[in-house]
């Protein structure tokens, strides 16, 4: 029985990680210009992200009634740090959709 409760645990974890991960990820991929990298990327940069942010940015702190927005703000922050430095490093593509931000 503990057994099942502890994998509901993780999975739910595992979940809420991800979609946080996913929004933190697209958000940062539209506030910053350059290229866009698909939604396994924006996850795996939105998780990063979100150490990154829960690490250097614990100074966004307040109360809110939306249970994870400051975890997503967190990561986001985050995020945006790490697709600014992808795209230094990456550089412009030709078919980059989001000349119009630049």
């Amino acid at each position: 029985m503990t057994h099942l409760i502890l994998a509901s645990f993780i999975t739910k974890s595992l979940l809420i990680t991800l979609i946080i991960g996913l929004i933190a990820g697209l958000l940062a991929q539209v506030v910053t210009p350059g290229r866009g990298y698909g939604i396994i990327v924006s996850i795996i940069l939105g998780i990063i992200g979100g150490w990154i942010g829960n690490r250097y940015f614990t100074f966004i702190n307040f109360s809110t009634d939306i249970p994870y927005l400051i975890q997503v703000l967190r990561a986001a922050l985050g995020a945006v740090i790490l697709v600014l430095i992808l795209n230094l490093i990456v550089g412009r593509d030709k078919n980059d959709k989001t000349r119009y931000r630049s």
